[in-house]
């Protein structure tokens, strides 16, 4: 499988923050047992600052599955 410069960089943080080298790019919150609310502000706050974006307070509510972390880390660098 190979993966875009942006998703090798995602899936860097996923593995750094939930401690595993086992991350689906499919995954969401369920999937994953160590996403936890703790886990998740420290997940966003890492993709903030990797991707050098600035995310709304409503994207900490939506971003609950890695698709959806990936399509808006997308928005936010198309906007740039």
């Amino acid at each position: 499988m190979s993966y875009s410069d942006n998703e090798i960089r995602l899936k860097k943080i996923l593995e750094e923050t939930f401690e595993t080298n086992d991350i689906n790019l499919n995954y969401s919150m369920d999937d994953i047992p160590e996403w936890d609310s703790f886990k998740h502000i420290l997940l966003l706050t890492k993709i903030e600052k990797e991707f050098n974006i600035k995310l709304e307070m409503n994207d900490f509510t939506e971003m609950i599955s890695i698709p959806i972390i990936k399509s808006k880390i997308l928005k936010y660098l198309d906007e740039k």
